[in-house]
């Protein structure tokens, strides 16, 4: 693992397929360079967890939030965003609404 300073300094490494004669796969450390906010929304609620990932810019992952009732788990309106991006945005725009993030 190599942490780099510059997004072009990790372009270049990227382009990179030997090192030493030795065939090299380079690729962005997925946990490292990702990072999790959480989201309230009713206007999500309606939404799956799929539709937010395919509509919501650098999202790339969903959870709903579930609490047990009774004999069931009922889906709650906050959600657990995995962003692209070492550091999640203050905003988001979801579905039309602006929504912030905790």
């Amino acid at each position: 693992m190599i942490e780099l300073k510059s997004n072009d300094t990790a372009k270049k490494l990227g382009e990179i397929a030997t090192f030493l004669d030795t065939p090299v796969t380079v690729s962005p450390h997925k946990s490292l360079n990702s990072s999790k906010g959480i989201i309230r929304s009713r206007d999500l609620r309606c939404r799956s967890e799929e539709e937010m990932v395919e509509e919501l810019s650098g999202v790339t992952h969903a959870r709903r939030i579930k609490v047990c009732r009774g004999e069931g788990k009922i889906q709650t309106d906050t959600v657990i965003l995995t962003f692209d991006s070492p550091k999640s945005p203050s905003r988001i725009c979801a579905m039309s609404d602006r929504t912030s993030r905790s």
